[in-house]
Parts: structure tokens; sequence; C-alpha cells
């Protein structure tokens, strides 16, 4: 009898995940009325959602995400994870699975609301810099967007990325490692490889900067690129050093940038900040650099292992500016530690 129970169990359970797939098939074509979500905001909700361990609603959005874009391969996995989990049995994680188990970490990232990143330690408006700055996190895989507004960053997009498969930071080439840094994005390559592997497009970085030559790091070609026409996106770590984006958001990406103009500020993790305390230390920093050197654009704080860079304007000409850290140097202290350039470069 308790065997006859299991099965007529399992035969419930099967039966509600398959009502609740074709129900949910249906709920998630879009209509005209109500235009679909990204699949992106759909993704990141099903990641935070499976840690929570709800199976139905997982299905839901899972099925709504993989709908809108057929080729995300994480999409139609949580809906199986769903309905192994609605038909009461356990999932099993293979090898191959891994990859999409560390995207679906880190599409579950949720940046903290109304803060501002500390990385970015001062940002002016002005033409000869662009518009808009980039911020990569590589900790969390993301690129942010920012602008400034009455002197603070104010975000205005953001997109998943795949950085270096051996992580970050480049030291030597071919160390399939993601370089840290300041850098400008210079030009655009369209069908950067004859076979689609690097998308539809790429934008080229000028990695190695002058910081990056005097420690002697190297390498080349690292550039911000798609991805092969018939998947969504890649896996968080898998390029050979290179920030992958899909190729939809290459599209989206490349209006926030002006060549020769835009930076990114590519970082190991972002640590976020209120808006007090940013302005406060935003006030500082800048003080500081003036009383070295007048013009400052912009001011990014990298790492605690690398110098600080600015970017200042004098007489037309915008120059990138990598600043030697004294013994105690903080943007959070009213002292008055001395400055001194380490490496300036002309843009």
């Amino acid at each position: 009898m308790e065997d006859q129970a299991r099965t007529k169990l399992k035969l419930a359970r099967w039966a509600s995940a398959l009502v609740a797939l074709a129900a949910l098939a249906l709920a998630g074509m879009p209509s005209q009325a109500n235009p679909p979500a990204s699949p992106d905001a759909l993704l990141e909700e099903a990641a935070r959602v499976a840690a929570e361990g709800t199976p139905d609603r997982l299905a839901a959005i899972a099925s709504q995400a993989a709908s809108i874009e057929p080729k995300s391969r994480l999409a139609h996995w949580l809906q199986a994870q769903a309905v192994l989990s609605l038909s009461g049995q356990a999932s099993v994680l293979r090898k191959p699975d891994q990859d999409l188990l560390s995207e679906a970490r880190a599409r579950a990232y949720e940046r903290p609301s109304g803060m501002l990143p500390d990385n970015i330690v001062f940002l002016a408006q002005a033409q000869s810099m662009g518009q808009y700055l980039l911020l990569a996190d590589l900790s969390v895989s993301r690129i942010y967007v920012f602008r400034s507004e009455r002197g603070a960053p104010q975000l205005v997009d953001e997109f998943y990325t795949t950085l270096g498969l051996s992580g970050a930071p480049k030291r030597v080439e071919g160390d399939r490692k993601t370089p840290i840094g300041a850098y400008q994005l210079l030009k655009e390559i369209k069908n950067p490889r004859a076979d689609g592997f690097l998308g539809r497009l790429a934008m080229t970085l000028d990695y190695p900067n002058a910081e990056d030559r005097q420690a002697k790091r190297t390498g080349f070609g690292i550039w911000i690129h798609g991805v092969p026409e018939d998947v969504h996106v890649r896996p968080p770590k898998a390029s050979d050093g290179c920030l992958a984006v899909s190729n939809d958001d290459m599209i989206r990406l490349k209006k926030y940038v002006e060549y020769g103009k835009t930076h990114i500020v590519i970082t190991p993790s972002v640590n976020w900040l209120s808006p007090s305390e940013w302005s406060a230390r935003a006030i500082a920093a800048r003080r500081r650099m003036e009383a070295s050197l007048p013009g400052t654009l912009a001011i990014f704080e990298i790492d605690p292992s690398r110098p600080v860079v600015s970017l200042r304007e004098q007489s037309g000409e915008v120059q990138r500016i990598h600043w030697a850290r004294q013994p105690g140097l903080s943007f959070n202290k009213s002292d008055d530690l001395a400055l001194s350039p380490l490496v300036k470069e002309r843009l």
C-alpha cells in the first residue's frame, strides 16, 4: 500500500508540474499590450528565486525568460530544475552544469539600491571624456554605465559580462586573465572573427596603458565583444581576457561609447557608499588632486594594490595620470598627504 501511495504521489506531482508548465508557456508568451521584460531582468529574478526554493515561481519566471530568449541555456536549465523539484525528484548537478550554476550565482547578485561606487571617486561633466563612464565589477560579472549628474555618478544601465577564463588581473600575454585599470575605448571592429565566435561587434581598449607598461605587464587585443550566434551569453569566466556580453547588449552598450573619449574602469570588486559618504570623499579627493595638478575631470580607485588614476584636462589636452600611493593614503581622511604623479600619458 505504501508503494502505491508513493507512486500516486509521484504521478500527482508530475501531473501538477506538466499542468503548471503548460500554463506557464502560455503566460510567458508576449502580448502587444504588455511588452516582455528583458531576458536579463528575468534571469536575475529567476536566479534569486531559485535560491529561495520556490519551484513553482521559478518555473514561471524561467519559462518566460526562455520564451523571450530561446538561446539562454540558463533559462532552460532553471526551468528543468524547477520541473524536477515539482515532480519530487532531486536535482543532480553534472560537470557541464557548473558553468550554468556559476552564471546563476552571478545573476543572483543584487546591487545595493541608492548607493554609489567608491571606485568612482570623483566624476565631472566634460565633453572631452564623453558623456558616460563604464565600470566593470569582475567579482559579480557586471558592467555598469554611469553619467555625472550634479557632481555625482548616476547609474544609467548595467550588463552581465564574461571575463577571462583564469580570472584577473592580467600580468602576461596568454594568461587568459582580464586586466584591471582605467582604459579608453579606441575603436570599433565589425565581425571581429571570421567564424563569428566573438559576435558581430568588438570595441577595443588601450591595454596596456602607460602604468601597465611600466609594471611590465604584457599582452594585447583586450576588447569588449559579443558572443557566437547560437548562445545568449557565455559563462562568467570563459574568455581569453576580454569582456564578452550578449550580441544584443553590444548594440545597446555601443550607444554609450564615444571612441577616443569614453573610459572603462575595470576593478576586482566594487564597494558601495551612501550618497553622503561618497560626496564627502569626493570633495576631499578633488581638493587633494587640485592642490597637486589643476584641471581634474575624474578620479578612479582601481584596487588598493594599484595607483589611483585621474583624468585631467589642461589647455584642451586630456591626460591620464597614475598617482603613486603614499603610506596611509585614504580619501576618507582629511589629512594632507602629498600626492606625486607616477606616470602621465596623453590621450
